[in-house]
This record gives structure tokens, sequence and C-alpha cells, in this order.
């Protein structure tokens, strides 16, 4: 599904959110506070906007994009790093085996990822694992306002999300999936109760325009040893 959506991907990220998503992505990285040398995993890269996004603020640094779809590689690798920024290099990959060192990077990120994997406890092992101690991990997650926002979004998402998603991509399966996926996820705080229960520290997460995305924010224990 994820191969067949590649080439119009990001086309219709910025159409669906209304021009939103290049917000988001800097406000994650904003977050992050990276140093100019900090090496970063990337984990379900996709296209690589984020991975790119990330690239710009450490310039003597690398990071590494991981995607288990080649479709979506291989614009990813096309579009390269920013100028001025870090290495950016892309590995096909399952997230939750991924093939780099223990303990080797500054940060881990995953946006958009999380509601598409069935087992949080490994992802979250798996980030750790990957992370240096006291290192960061951030997810950026597409998530349900409350209040009016919300009822007016679940209509977006059931209506408009697949009727324009499957127009610009010739793929409505694939937005009525992104569509149930959304709706289906975890809260919040259910999300960050997770990542506590996982062994990360000091998480704490930051809804964003409205509600619409939330970033969770968090940290690996100093002393870890898995």
């Amino acid at each position: 599904m994820f191969d067949r959506v590649c080439n119009r991907y990001e086309l219709n990220n910025l159409l669906l959110s209304f021009g939103m998503d290049a917000y988001w992505r800097w406000r994650a990285r904003k977050e992050l506070r990276l140093g100019p040398a900090d090496r970063i995993v990337d984990l379900c890269c996709g296209t690589g906007a984020v991975t790119r996004c990330l690239a710009g603020a450490v310039p003597q640094g690398e990071v590494v994009g991981v995607d288990f779809s080649a479709g979506m590689l291989e614009p990813a690798r096309t579009r390269g790093g920013p100028a001025g920024g870090g290495k950016v290099r892309y590995i096909q990959s399952d997230v939750l085996q991924v093939p780099l060192p223990d303990h080797s990077f500054d940060a881990v990120t995953i946006c958009y990822g999380p509601r598409n994997i069935v087992d949080l406890p490994a992802l979250w092992k798996e980030m750790r694992r990957l992370v240096k101690p006291g290192g960061q991990v951030l997810s950026l997650e597409l998530t349900r306002p409350k209040g009016l926002l919300g009822f007016f979004h679940e209509i977006y998402l059931n209506t408009i999300v697949p009727f324009l998603g499957g127009l610009v991509s010739g793929d409505r399966e694939a937005y009525n999936y992104l569509s149930k996926t959304i709706s289906g996820f975890l809260a919040p705080e259910e999300l960050a109760r997770s990542m506590s229960a996982s062994g990360l520290k000091k998480v704490r997460f930051i809804p964003l325009s409205g509600g619409i995305v939330t970033i969770h924010h968090a940290f690996t224990p100093v002393d870890q040893e898995d």
C-alpha cells in the first residue's frame, strides 16, 4: 500500500494538512534541541521529509532514515539532504529490527508511524536500544482533537481525507486506511503511559494545532543496559 502512494505522498500530506505539516516537522525538530554534530535515526521515514528537516539542524552530524517500503525510499534517496545540512542516508528495514549498533545515536524519532505498529512496547524497546543513555526519543503522530474541533475533525477524516487523498494518489483504499488508523489509535495520554511503561523517562506530550497532531518527547535512562 505504501509503495503504491509514494509518488504523491508528500503532495497529499501538504494538501490534507492545509500546509501545516511543515510546521509540525519544524516544531518536532525544535523540541529535540539538537546539537550541530548529533546523530539521529528517523524511523518510518517514508519519503524523507522529516529526515531532511532533521538534517538541517545537524550540519556536522548524520540522520539515518529507516523504512520498510522500498517505494517510499526511492524518492527519499533521489531528493538527498538539504544544502548545508548533515549527512543523510537511508536503510530499508523493519523498524523493530534496525540493523544499526546499540546506543550509538543521540536521538531517535518516529513520525506518523506508531499507529501502524502493532507491538508498541517492542517499538519503544528498539528506540531505547538505538539511543545513547540519556538520549532523546520523539514521536510525532496524528491524533484526535477534543470538543467541537474533534467533531468536525472526525467528519473530515471520514469524508474529505479518503476522497481527496484517493483523488490525488489514485488509491482511495490507502486513505481509508489512514482515517481508520487515526480514529482507532491511542489517546495521547495512553501513548505516554505506554512509553513510560517501557522504561522511557520524563515523558511529556505536546498537542499541536488543537490536538490534530501530538508530539511525545522522552529520554532513555542514563543507566540503561538493554
